[in-house]
C-alpha cells in the first residue's frame, strides 16, 4: 500500500460548489518559479475540468498549460503534509516546489531519486502508508462512477461458485508468500524487482495450461521512468469482450526504514495481494472457468513511489476507451490484531459505496465472515488511479484504522502477519466478484 489520497466523487460541472476562499496563509506560490505547469486552487472559481489532475477535499491541482512536458528522470508530485503546519526544510529541500496548502499537501517536482529518499525521509517520520500522488497530463474525472451491474444477481447463490470459493486454499497462498517474500527486495529499481515480473508471468503460465482464451503478457513503464514492468492476465469474454473486469495487486516492496536496496520481504504489503490473486486464477483454471466479459488481473508495477503502475495503465485504457466495468484492488489482508476473527474492510475513500456494498452482499453468501466500511485517510493503492479516470472501483484490506506496522521494513514478515485463512477470505470474496460480476458460465 502506498501514496495518500482523498478524491472526491463529484458532478461534472463546470461550476464548481462554492466554498471558503483559501488565506494568504494557505496558498503559497513561490515567486521565483513562475513558469511551473501545475497551480493549486480553489474551488469557488470557474475551474475547466479539462485542467484538473487532483483533488482534495475543497483544493484542486490544476495544468496550467494544455499539455506538461515529461523530463525524463523527474516528474510532479502532490506529496502530502497534512502533520505539520508548515512544510519541514527537508521535504523543501527535495526539489521544486511551485505551493503548498497549509497542513495539507504540497506541490512539488522531484526526479527519481529525489522521490525515493523523500518517501523513506516521511515514512520515518510518522506518515503512514507513504505519501507521494504521481501528477500526469490526464486529468480527473469528476463525475461519479457509476455502480456496476452484476450479469449475475448477487442475491442468488451459484452452486459452482460455492464450490470453487471452497477450493481456495490458506496453504497455498501461503506458499506463494513464503516465495515472494524470500526476494530479497521486489523494490521497482533493483534487479530483483525488475526480475519480478518474469518471476509473476511465468507462474500465471504454468496455471493457465495453454488455454487460448488467454493472454500473459508484460506492461512496460520505461515511459514513466520505472525499469519493472506490470503483469497483465486476460481472460476473453465469450459474450461481451469489450466489457473489462479487473481485479488487481501491487508487485512491488520497500524498505523505507532501512534502505530501497535493503531487505523488503512485502509480506503483506504486498505479497498477500499478489498470492491471493493467484490463487483465484488456479481455482479458475482447475474449474475450467470461463466469462461473459473479459476479465484481466493485473500485478501492478512501482505501487510504492506514486501508484505508477496503474496509473499509466488506467490512463493508457481511458485513452483507448476501454469499457472497464469495475476494478477491485488486492493489497494488504494477511495482518490482524491477535485473537481477533477474520474481517473483511472496505475502504471508502476513492471507491463507490453501491459497489462497496455489492460486494458485502457477496461475503455474506460464500465467504461468511463479518464485513464493515472504513477509512483508510493515510493511505491508498492502485484503485486509486482507476478511480481518477471515472472507473467504479473497491478496495477490500484488512482493518484500515488498526492494519499491520511493519509494512515498509524489514519486519513485513509472517512472523508478524500470518491470517491466512483470512487472504483466503477475500480470495474467496475476489473469486465471487469475478462470477457474478463477469457471468460465471
Amino acid at each position: 500500500m502506498s501514496v495518500w489520497s482523498n478524491l472526491s466523487g463529484m458532478s461534472a460541472l463546470i461550476r464548481l460548489p462554492r466554498l471558503p476562499r483559501l488565506s494568504a496563509q494557505s496558498l503559497r506560490l513561490f515567486p521565483a518559479i513562475l513558469s511551473v505547469p501545475f497551480a493549486i486552487v480553489d474551488f469557488d472559481k470557474t475551474v475547466p475540468l479539462t485542467s484538473v489532475v487532483h483533488l482534495d477535499g475543497a483544493h484542486a491541482v490544476i495544468k496550467k498549460q494544455t499539455h506538461v512536458q515529461e523530463i525524463a528522470g523527474k516528474a510532479w508530485y502532490v506529496v502530502n503534509t497534512s502533520k505539520w503546519k508548515d512544510v519541514p526544510s527537508f521535504v523543501r529541500g527535495s526539489g521544486l516546489m511551485s505551493e503548498y496548502v497549509e497542513g495539507k499537501f504540497a506541490v512539488m517536482q522531484l526526479d527519481d531519486a529525489a522521490a525515493e529518499r523523500l518517501s523513506g525521509e516521511l515514512h520515518s517520520s510518522g506518515m503512514a502508508c507513504g505519501v507521494l500522488t504521481r501528477l500526469s497530463n490526464a486529468t480527473v474525472n469528476m463525475a461519479p462512477a457509476v455502480t456496476p451491474v452484476p450479469l449475475r444477481p448477487v442475491d442468488t447463490e451459484i452452486a459452482a461458485v460455492t464450490a470453487m470459493a471452497g477450493a481456495i486454499d490458506a496453504n497455498k497462498i501461503k506458499a506463494i508468500i513464503d516465495e515472494m517474500s524470500q526476494i530479497t527486495t521486489r523494490f521497482h529499481s533493483t534487479p530483483t524487482g525488475i526480475s519480478v515480473s518474469d518471476w509473476l508471468v511465468g507462474k500465471y503460465r504454468d496455471l493457465a495450461a495453454g488455454r487460448s482464451d488467454i493472454e500473459i503478457s508484460k506492461y512496460d513503464h520505461t515511459a514513466m521512468n520505472s525499469r519493472q514492468a506490470s503483469v497483465v492476465v486476460r481472460i476473453t469474454g465469450t459474450k461481451f469482450p469489450e466489457e473489462i473486469l479487473i481485479t488487481g495487486s501491487h508487485i512491488d516492496s520497500v524498505n523505507w526504514e532501512d534502505g530501497t536496496k535493503l531487505r523488503s520481504p512485502g509480506v503483506d504489503d504486498n505479497a498477500s495481494g499478489t498470492a491471493t490473486n493467484l490463487e483465484v486464477f488456479r481455482v479458475l483454471m482447475a474449474n475450467g472457468a470461463k466469462f461473459e466479459r473479459t476479465v484481466e488481473i493485473h500485478g501492478y508495477a512501482a505501487e510504492e513511489i506514486g501508484l505508477v503502475g496503474s496509473l499509466h495503465m488506467s490512463n493508457d485504457y481511458k485513452a483507448a476507451n476501454k469499457r472497464v466495468i469495475a476494478m477491485v484492488q488486492q493489497d494488504m489482508n494477511l495482518y490482524k490484531e491477535p485473537g481477533t476473527p477474520d474481517k473483511i474492510w472496505f475502504v471508502e475513500e476513492n471507491t463507490d459505496d453501491g459497489f462497496n456494498n455489492l460486494l458485502g452482499l457477496l461475503v455474506d453468501k460464500y465467504v461468511k465472515i463479518a464485513w464493515g466500511k472504513g477509512s483508510l485517510t493515510a493511505g491508498s493503492s492502485d484503485h486509486a488511479s482507476w478511480r481518477r479516470r471515472g472507473y467504479a472501483t473497491s478496495f477490500p484490506f484488512e482493518h484500515p484504522q488498526d492494519h499491520n506496522p511493519h509494512i515498509h521494513t524489514a519486519d513485513d514478515t509472517t512472523a508478524n502477519a500470518n491470517a491466512f485463512t483470512q487472504s483466503a477470505a477475500f480470495g474467496k470474496l475476489g473469486l465471487a466478484y469475478l462470477a457474478h460480476f463477469g457471468g460465471l458460465r
